[in-house]
């Protein structure tokens, strides 16, 4: 009877990259994909840029539809923004004169401080919140809702490009509405601010010298910062909101999903919006300088 030998498998020398090889793979996967939702919303954008500059593009429908959009969007909104001003206002001149009484200053120090904080991030980055969570959700759940019944296909049926009927005027109505909304938010801030010190008598200046004294240490760059993080921020944040709802697949269930998901991506958009300029206007991160 011929004994039984135990056999032994080795290990091939390419055993060993198998697992090297699936988080290359599932790191590459997650890259193309970031790379390919980034290139749609740039397309988007371009689209959104090229079908506005075309006078063939406004037609009575489109404008009707820009109108409400914007009713909602930016007038709807006013007295949101005017509470998030006065209440963010407030807490800023705390802050500002809790900082004044533990180094002896005074309002040479409040005034910068203010027309840093607000300009350069709060006024531009709560309007986009706001915009976000108020128009962003209802954008993306009204588009989601007319891809699942098939709206979509009707409006093309009938000659209508939804690109232009139903996308490009809701994202010019969201970059709109952010910068109009970041200017009276900074006003009613800036306000606010100087009211409450007024009345806590930490501001023993006017008005007007209060306003010089914000104007001596702002520059061109800060005016150029406000301007374009409103318009690129809420540019991509419309855009966003956008694909995700006209990117629904599925049921009528799926679009609540694609709505939360939208407002987390749109956000992520504004905040990655607000570093990349800080660092390419600024030459800095938070505090620390670049170079």
């Amino acid at each position: 009877m011929t004994p039984i030998r135990e056999t032994r498998t080795l290990p091939s020398a390419t055993g060993w990259l198998v697992a090297p090889l699936r988080v290359a793979d599932t790191l590459g996967g997650a890259a193309l994909s970031r790379l390919h939702t980034v290139a749609s919303i740039l397309s988007l954008l371009w689209a959104t840029g090229y079908l506005s500059i075309r006078p063939a593009s406004w037609t009575p429908p489109v404008r009707l539809v820009m109108v409400r959009q914007l009713f909602f969007t930016a007038v709807d909104a006013v007295p949101a923004i005017v509470r998030f001003g006065i209440a963010a206002g407030i807490l800023l001149i705390v802050q500002a004169l809790l900082w004044s009484d533990q180094f002896g200053v005074g309002a040479d120090f409040v005034a910068p401080f203010l027309w840093r904080a607000v300009v350069r991030e709060l006024g531009p980055l709560l309007a986009c919140l706001v915009v976000i969570g108020r128009s962003g959700v209802a954008i993306s759940t009204e588009l989601a809702s007319m891809v699942v019944a098939d709206e979509f296909e009707v409006l093309e049926a009938q000659g209508i490009d939804p690109m232009t009927y139903l996308i490009m005027p809701r994202i010019i109505s969201i970059v709109t509405s952010v910068f109009c909304l970041a200017v009276l938010l900074t006003t009613t801030m800036l306000i606010t601010g100087f009211a409450v010190g007024w009345a806590m008598g930490a501001v023993r200046v006017g008005l007007t010298s209060f306003l010089e004294l914000m104007f001596r240490k702002a520059n061109s760059l800060d005016l150029l910062f406000f301007v374009s993080k409103t318009l690129i921020a809420g540019g991509f944040a419309g855009a966003i909101c956008c694909q995700d709802g006209v990117s629904v697949r599925g049921t009528v269930t799926d679009v609540a999903r694609v709505s939360s998901r939208s407002v987390i991506r749109a956000l992520s958009a504004v905040l990655a919006v607000s570093a990349f300029l800080s660092v390419l206007i600024y030459g800095r991160i938070l505090v620390f300088k670049i170079g």
